[in-house]
């Protein structure tokens, strides 16, 4: 296994917008967490899982005007944190609607972890799990699930709930590294429930969320803010089943046309004239979709150009 360097580390780190943190030997948790998920309401995510690195995430929101919080990070190799390997602090900032990320380096490859946050007062968020990615020279399968397109104005998002339940049942060799996310995990464009009395597609529609600054077109209604694209965010985050995947399963997530407009592309829409340019909602979208994603965001590396597909097997 490759050993990365704590100034490697916090150099990858600084690129994605997240705090390190480097394992070490394993010590006792004392960090003095007691769970109280309520102060942690979109719960704990990981995603974008290498060999040796993860990213976690989780938000913790205060009043406007708070001084950044200190949250406490901690990553064991045992949920009871008997043995905890990596821990450091880092801020929830407001301006990034108390939302924080860390890069923890370090690991050991195809590995399941544990973490949790503590904020200062001693409240803890739940407990997530993760899981690293394989060596490069490692002869196993990996196993992963994709899902996309997720629409709960007018639907539950049980399957979620699925795939954790028959994960737990799954052999050690059938369980699942991480869930690919092919986008969409919102859906912009939000019926109101008197919006459609009769429901689509013979689903009644669900009051998720109300827009504050939102445009209404023909039936419906699209963000013009980034703090409308946060809105719908937290409505889905704080659906369970979606709450429960992302604590459970490293997410690999990448975006579609919904996390910024239903009838968009690049930074261009082609309904309605609007009060908002366009660019400036892509802007705010990706910043939404940023502050909500444990993801690796870099710039353009040339090495992308270049996609050399898997061999992969569909497995029912």
């Amino acid at each position: 296994m490759t050993r990365i360097s704590r100034r490697a580390l916090l150099a990858m780190a600084a690129a994605y917008g997240a705090t390190a943190a480097l394992a070490k030997a394993p010590t006792m948790s004392r960090s003095g967490w007691r769970e109280a998920r309520e102060f942690f309401p979109e719960g704990v995510a990981s995603g974008d899982p290498d060999s040796t690195s993860v990213i976690l995430w989780t938000r913790r929101p205060y009043a406007p005007g708070h001084k950044a919080p200190r949250l406490i990070v901690e990553v064991a190799e045992d949920r009871a944190f008997e043995r905890v390997v990596a821990t450091t602090t880092a801020n929830a900032l407001e301006e990034s609607d108390w939302t924080t990320r860390i890069l923890v380096g370090g690991l050991k490859p195809a590995t399941e972890y544990w973490y949790r946050f503590t904020d200062g007062e001693g409240n803890g968020s739940r407990i997530g799990r993760t899981i690293t990615a394989p060596a490069d020279d490692d002869p196993r399968r990996v196993n992963f699930a994709f899902v996309s397109c997720q629409n709960a104005n007018y639907g539950a998002q049980n399957a979620y709930r699925r795939m954790i339940h028959e994960d737990r049942r799954a052999s050690p060799e059938d369980k699942l590294a991480f869930v690919l996310h092919l986008g969409d995990f919102i859906y912009e464009l939000v019926w109101y429930p008197e919006d459609r009395t009769k429901g689509y597609y013979d689903r009644k529609i669900r009051d998720i969320v109300r827009y504050e600054h939102g445009e209404k077109h023909a039936d419906f209604h699209v963000p013009t803010t980034v703090a409308d694209y946060r809105a719908v965010y937290k409505a889905y985050l704080h659906d369970p089943d979606i709450q429960d995947a992302r604590a459970y399963f490293p997410f690999v997530p990448m975006w579609d046309n919904h996390e910024f407009s239903w009838q968009g592309w690049q930074s261009l829409v082609s309904f309605g004239k609007g009060d908002i340019p366009a660019q400036t909602r892509k802007v705010m979208a990706m910043q939404a979709w940023f502050e909500v994603h444990p993801a690796r965001v870099t710039k353009k590396n040339p090495s992308l150009e270049k996609f050399d597909p898997p061999v992969v097997v569909d497995a029912p």
